[in-house]
């Protein structure tokens, strides 16, 4: 018995002197990290999500693009796999890595206030737009690591909540500091005035989501505009950038160079975008797709979305797929157009001459973006009507849907809340044989989600408008 108690009074002994020594600490773990790298790591994330995993099955949602019938009705349906992944990783990947990067700039000595401001920016834009996608979401109890099962908010109280949060951030901004520079900070390089102007624009862009759901939000968009310090030309633009080096390429070009042996053979030139482009006489139509490979010179055959696709067939042009092409998160264009809206709409002064104007200086920024020739951008933005209160609804949607054609995240945003449940522009028609009776109006939780978190909504279909989708 007495040697028992002293094994037992050696072990107790033994564990109270190794408690507080590092004998059993791993020298290779790191035991704090810079939020520069978390920053970088969460923003290489977002972009591979908006260039890959959502712009495939968003595209063909929203007719922006076709799959010449591999798929089956793909304007309908869409792949499970990449949107259950694309749920998870926002998650993860992206809003849990910028919360703990802002946790550590905060407790750094003296606190580390651009980026903060930087984290929080691209946080708002992650919350938005993953809200804009699925509806409501877990926001507030989100992405702390506190929290097994968070609550979902409801979609007016995740936008106004990325509205506060962007201007929490330019409280913070101080354009004389630094804070995460290049190579960390991928999209501005560490320019605070730069990134000052992309949380304005990005606030604009959240508030016009949301100004048909909340007619308040006319008012604010009107301030900011008044306020100006938003994207002012194309070097303002927020962009991503891929290189044409292994391991930096565009996502696009990587998948085809890799499945495809190079050759452009899965996104077709879908009939909506060129029907539109045709009764404009747009010259983007050589620009955005490219003859099928026994077409005729400037043939351009489009897809309806339940065709199935011949060699005739014309496709997504492949120099919007090169390995060097940018994510673009946020145009030049983009901007313009949106101040002609709120012009337009009466948010802005100016009237219908000065929403003009915008308009037309903005089709031309995004004409030239897609390479078309300055001159022959000039002659072709000059000859646009003039907007009028009868014109000016449909004369800009289509514009801006137009502008958005390769980033269909924002084009479906766009569409959706251009006009009315089925008064939206251009017109689209939901395909014969598809699984709800509407267009696709949202995406559906996640199976993963729905079984473990008993807060995640129920019953809601992929027809379902959402709150902003008035």
């Amino acid at each position: 018995m007495k040697k028992l108690i002293i094994v037992a009074l050696l072990a107790l002994s033994t564990t109270a002197c190794f408690k507080d020594s590092d004998i059993n600490v791993d020298p290779n773990r790191s035991t704090s990290v810079d939020p520069a790298l978390l920053f970088s790591g969460a923003a290489t994330q977002f972009s591979l999500l908006r260039v890959a995993e959502l712009t495939w099955p968003v595209a063909l949602m929203n007719q922006m693009w076709a799959s010449g019938g591999r798929w089956g009705l793909s304007q309908a349906q869409y792949d499970q796999t990449r949107i259950r992944s694309a749920w998870g990783r926002t998650y993860t990947d992206v809003l849990k890595n910028l919360n703990v990067a802002v946790d550590i700039a905060q407790s750094s000595q003296p606190v580390n206030k651009n980026a903060v401001a930087q984290c929080k920016i691209l946080m708002a834009f992650a919350y938005a737009q993953t809200s804009l996608l699925w509806g409501d979401i877990p926001f507030t109890e989100a992405a702390t690591g506190k929290v097994d099962f968070p609550k979902f908010d409801k979609q007016q109280d995740v936008l106004n909540g990325c509205v506060a949060m962007l201007d929490e951030a330019l409280g913070l901004i101080d354009v004389n500091s630094k804070g995460i520079v290049a190579p960390n900070d991928l999209y501005y390089g560490g320019d605070m005035a730069k990134w000052r102007k992309f949380a304005n624009s990005l606030k604009m862009r959240i508030l016009f989501s949301m100004v048909d759901a909340d007619a308040s939000k006319g008012a604010a968009i009107g301030q900011l505009i008044a306020g100006g310090n938003m994207i002012s030309s194309s070097a303002d633009a927020m962009l991503y950038k891929y290189f044409n080096q292994p391991g930096r390429q565009n996502p696009r070009f990587s998948f085809t160079a890799i499945f495809r042996g190079g050759v452009q053979s899965d996104w077709y030139c879908s009939k909506p975008v060129y029907d539109l482009l045709v009764s404009l006489k747009d010259p983007r139509i050589p620009y955005f797709f490219q003859p099928g490979p026994d077409a005729a010179a400037n043939e351009f055959i489009a897809l309806n979305s339940v065709e199935t696709y011949t060699t005739k067939s014309a496709l997504v042009n492949m120099n919007l797929l090169k390995a060097d092409l940018p994510e673009v998160s946020f145009s030049y264009s983009e901007q313009l157009l949106f101040e002609a809206e709120a012009i337009a709409r009466g948010f802005a002064p100016g009237g219908f001459d000065a929403a003009t104007t915008k308009m037309r200086a903005g089709v031309k920024e995004s004409l030239v973006s897609f390479g078309v020739p300055t001159a022959q951008a000039d002659a072709y933005a000059a000859g646009l009507p003039v907007l009028t209160t009868a014109n000016y609804k449909t004369v800009l949607a289509q514009q801006q849907y137009l502008d958005l054609f390769m980033r269909p995240i924002e084009g479906w945003v766009q569409h959706r809340r251009s006009g009315a449940v089925g008064q939206e522009i251009p017109t689209m028609t939901t395909p014969t044989g598809a699984p709800v009776a509407g267009l696709i109006r949202r995406l559906l939780y996640r199976s993963e989600e729905v079984n473990s978190n008993p807060n995640t909504p129920s019953g809601l279909t992929l027809d379902a408008p959402q709150w902003f989708d008035k």
